[in-house]
């Protein structure tokens, strides 16, 4: 795995996020979202840089390093490149807000493969954000299915904030929400329905009031901490 210096990290994000600007030594201010700017102090680089979100995110989302393991496990001996982790707390951020969920390719695959081996019943289970997208799967406690419905307790779920979204099948091509199904999605941000024959453009994507949120497709893969520039959005 390839390591940064100092100078290269600065350049990569100038150069990848237009609008960048340094302000001081090492201190980059960093336009990630409309209106929104964060601050990074690369300072004390290569120790941990330090990310200053503005206190209308804060006050939003409280902290982030529960979705960005890439920079809440920092290894000083072997800095990753900052535009994965400015990516990630974009991506993380969109996600959580409901502007534009973010999968990785690999939950896609484990959502139809799910869906399919369950028909004709429904499957349901809980996705867990990791660096920014939706990567992993849980099954939920207690759950039971049936052709007709999936049954799960929300209440069973505590104390990892990192699982913040819904997914269950629907085994008709209908994949909008029923009446029951806006009665789970109230308690997470993001609500996922896949129907028959399960697959991409059957998805439907919602946020916790039931309305369609577009979503995007990466090819990532965290176990190298790297990831392909391949994305596709709905």
């Amino acid at each position: 795995m390839e390591n940064f210096d100092l100078d290269e990290q600065i350049a990569n994000i100038l150069d990848e996020f237009p609008g960048s600007s340094l302000e001081k030594e090492a201190i980059l201010n960093v336009p990630l979202f409309p209106k929104t700017s964060i601050t990074i102090d690369l300072r004390k680089y290569p120790k941990k840089p330090k990310i200053i979100l503005p206190k209308s995110f804060k006050r939003a989302f409280g902290g982030f390093e529960y979705f960005l393991p890439l920079y809440r496990n920092w290894d000083p001996k072997k800095p990753v490149d900052m535009i994965q982790i400015l990516q990630g707390l974009q991506r993380g951020f969109e996600t959580i807000a409901g502007k534009k969920v973010h999968f990785s390719d690999k939950i896609i695959q484990d959502i139809c493969y799910m869906a399919k081996t369950s028909y004709p019943k429904e499957f349901f289970c809980l996705l867990r954000i990791v660096n920014g997208v939706l990567h992993e799967y849980v099954i939920a406690p207690g759950m039971e299915s049936s052709a007709i419905s999936a049954v799960f307790f929300p209440s069973r779920i505590r104390g990892d904030n990192t699982l913040i979204a819904t997914c269950h099948s629907h085994p008709t091509p209908n994949y909008h929400p029923s009446r029951a199904d806006l009665r789970t999605f109230k308690n997470f941000y993001v609500n996922i329905i896949i129907g028959a024959p399960f697959n991409v453009s059957t998805l439907g994507v919602y946020n916790f009031k039931g309305e369609p949120i577009p979503f995007e497709v990466h090819i990532v893969n965290f176990l190298e901490h790297d990831e392909d520039q391949e994305s596709f959005s709905i």
